[in-house]
């Protein structure tokens, strides 16, 4: 874990009030691991006080980590191999997001990260290579958890299907990059503006049902009840399923508790932290009845 000042590199608007921010921080790029996040904070804002969690989208190699697009001079072929990039996902919902929109190359933020624990453990991977597929189920901005297991699994060799949802199809962003380590991509939307009309746990749902011989293992991310449904149909074709839980956070570092989750236990269960022992959980750890929602 690592806190220091980075420097936008790129503040790319997307559709929906999307962004996808660029941020020159060699030594948290080197560090991330697929699933994890950082905190960012930002500078000279009394008005903002608490750091807002994001998850890692993606890593790019230091010789993009110019905030004028151009090369950094010296550059080396390890330069260029080596991650210096740490790329975010986000959407402008609050004053916080807000004030990250108006990021501009050269402009600096404070970082602190790689946090939490991710997807890639020995254990994770020895189920990713025993199931006949991984499938991705994602939610609105919750396929930015997704990119860099999907990169990890495809170098492996493992077959991967993206199953992506949102309320209209300007939510349908990162599409791409994941989409490329994946087969024919199913796409929902809530106003049927592109793909099913509806949620995207229904086509999940068919899917399943026509491919009951196969052993799945299934990685989520998106919004609780997103999850949760999702949850409920690995259950039900008795597949293995990870879940990347997003949560309200203040520290980022287990201190506060206001990440909290209800997670099985004896008597009456007990609670782990989204940011330390998560944010990545087996889905069957997690208590997913309604008193157990948490406040995002």
């Amino acid at each position: 874990m690592l806190d220091t000042i980075a420097t936008v590199v790129e503040n790319k608007p997307l559709s929906g009030g999307h962004y996808l921010i660029s941020l020159d921080a060699s030594e948290q790029a080197q560090a991330a691991r697929p699933g994890q996040f950082v905190m960012v904070r930002m500078l000279g804002r009394s008005d903002v006080i608490l750091r807002r969690p994001m998850s890692i989208c993606d890593v790019k190699p230091a010789s993009l980590s110019t905030h004028d697009g151009s090369a950094a001079p010296g550059n080396s072929e390890q330069g260029r191999s080596t991650p210096g990039i740490i790329q975010l996902l986000y959407k402008e919902v609050g004053r916080g997001t807000r004030m990250m929109g108006a990021l501009r190359p050269g402009d600096r933020v404070g970082l602190l990260g790689p946090l939490g624990h991710g997807f890639f453990s020995e254990e994770y991977l020895d189920e990713a290579r025993q199931a006949d597929e991984v499938i991705h189920v994602a939610g609105g901005i919750g396929i930015a958890t997704l990119l860099l297991p999907a990169r990890e699994l495809a170098s492996a060799g493992i077959r991967q299907k993206l199953f992506f949802g949102g309320r209209t199809q300007h939510d349908l962003v990162g599409l791409e990059d994941l989409a490329a380590h994946t087969s024919n991509p199913v796409l929902a939307t809530e106003d049927g503006s592109r793909g099913y009309q509806g949620y995207v746990t229904a086509p999940l749902e068919a899917y399943l049902e026509q491919s009951k011989s196969r052993k799945v293992l299934m990685m989520v991310c998106g919004p609780w009840g997103m999850l949760r449904a999702a949850v409920l149909l690995a259950d039900r074709f008795g597949h293995r399923c990870l879940v990347s839980m997003e949560n309200r956070m203040g520290c980022g570092l287990g201190v506060c508790l206001g990440c909290s989750i209800h997670v099985k236990g004896e008597g009456h269960g007990t609670y782990q932290r989204v940011c330390t022992e998560g944010p990545v959980f087996w889905s069957d750890q997690v208590v997913w009845e309604a008193e157990a929602i948490p406040k995002t």
